[in-house]
């Protein structure tokens, strides 16, 4: 799929790291693969939402344009914007929920072995504190914050 990288630097390192084959298996998993010959075809609508959640502030004919998502037309060069939305809607949640599903699956076992953090896996920890629900469970697994004056946070935390 052609990019041009001066315009979106991120996307081209999304490209290298989401496969190709989970968004096909996505799609026929789900029913969405497209059936007939389109200008916007299934595969490349699912790139066009992605898209469209890292450059929000650019339109979807503006991002369709930019990543050269339509596939060649010489009768007709244009795509009507009311066809990227009908692609959109075609396309439906259900292929991007089983994509979410593979990626997340296969980056967190890649990037996790061997990297837990008391038995949980690590995702960030940037010095904040997470609060977990106030049961004697929690309190005996994570603690709570103790205070110089010797009192207890209400809730243990992370």
């Amino acid at each position: 799929m052609p990019r041009k990288h001066h315009l979106y630097p991120d996307f081209g390192s999304l490209t290298r790291n989401l496969d190709p084959q989970w968004i096909a298996q996505a799609l026929a998993t789900t029913g969405c693969a497209s059936v007939r010959k389109r200008k916007l075809p299934a595969e490349r609508v699912v790139w066009l939402v992605i898209a469209l959640a890292m450059y929000r502030h650019q339109s979807m004919a503006q991002v369709v344009a930019d990543l050269d998502l339509a596939l060649p037309d010489e009768i007709n060069p244009d795509i009507a914007k009311s066809a990227l939305t009908q692609a959109r809607q075609r396309l439906g949640q259900e292929p991007l929920s089983q994509l979410f599903g593979m990626s997340a699956a296969v980056w967190d076992q890649r990037h996790q072995q061997g990297r837990s953090w008391r038995g949980l896996a690590r995702y960030a920890v940037d010095g904040s504190t997470l609060k977990a629900a106030d049961t004697q469970d929690n309190r005996e697994h994570f603690g709570a914050q103790e205070y110089a004056s010797g009192a207890v946070a209400s809730y243990p935390q992370l």
